[in-house]
C-alpha cells in the first residue's frame, strides 16, 4: 500500500507491504471513496472492522 499525505511541510509518502495476505479495502462502490483516518490506521495494522462508529466527545 502506498499512501500520499499532505502536511504543512510538504507531502509524506507512507509505504506498507504485507508478508502474507492482503489489505481489506473498503467495499467497492463509487470510484472515489473517502475513509476516516482511524479506519485507515486500522486497515494498515491488519484489523478488519465490519462497522465502526465514533462517539461524540464533550469537553467539560
Amino acid at each position: 500500500m502506498k499512501l500520499l499525505h499532505w502536511q504543512n511541510g510538504g507531502f509524506v509518502l507512507y509505504y506498507k507491504r504485507l508478508e502474507k495476505g492482503t489489505f481489506a479495502a473498503p467495499a467497492p462502490g463509487d470510484k472515489k471513496q473517502n475513509i476516516s483516518w482511524t479506519d485507515l490506521v486500522l486497515m494498515v495494522e491488519g484489523i478488519q472492522v465490519q462497522k465502526s462508529t465514533q462517539k461524540a466527545r464533550y469537553r467539560l
